[in-house]
């Protein structure tokens, strides 16, 4: 199989995850000490300098998925519907990493309202027994600048 087409496979697999809202084996794809990171804008190469939409480490991404799946969990009541279009992949190996780049477009339904995310995201992956752990993943969404609603699931 191509690197494109084992890093495809990864990458829908994790969708799929999220589209199931299988919050718990979505994280299983986190190495421990991976990092989840959304800034604020596209340019931003300061993840502790800067203000960011998101910069969550493993024991927060824990945080938020025991939090999705609590039964009152304000954020995901009632319950989103969430469709992540995964699309444009590239890869290449550098050292003992996979570097992944891809484009998304993550629509969300909720109380029938629809809300769409867009960006380019990063993948820093490690290959393990299984296939690969994500060692980073970076969401540069078109809208970091502007004003939009609040995340309540993960890109």
């Amino acid at each position: 199989m191509s690197l494109i087409q084992e890093v495809s496979s990864f990458l829908t697999h994790e969708a799929d995850l999220l589209d199931q809202g299988n919050f718990e084996a979505w994280l299983e794809l986190y190495e421990d000490d991976a990092l989840y990171w959304v800034p604020s804008s596209p340019e931003q190469t300061d993840m502790k300098g800067q203000v960011s939409i998101m910069l969550e480490d493993v024991p927060l991404l824990k945080l938020r998925v025991r939090r999705l799946s609590h039964p009152r969990a304000y954020a995901v009541t009632p319950k989103p519907a969430t469709i992540h279009l995964i699309g444009n992949i590239n890869a290449s190996e550098e050292d003992s990493l996979v570097m992944v780049s891809s484009k998304l477009i993550m629509t969300q339904v909720r109380d029938n309202v629809a809300t769409s995310l867009s960006g380019a995201v990063t993948h820093h992956l490690k290959r393990s027994e299984g296939g690969f752990g994500i060692k980073l993943k970076r969401v540069d969404l078109i809208e970091a600048g502007g004003t939009f609603s609040a995340i309540s699931v993960p890109l």
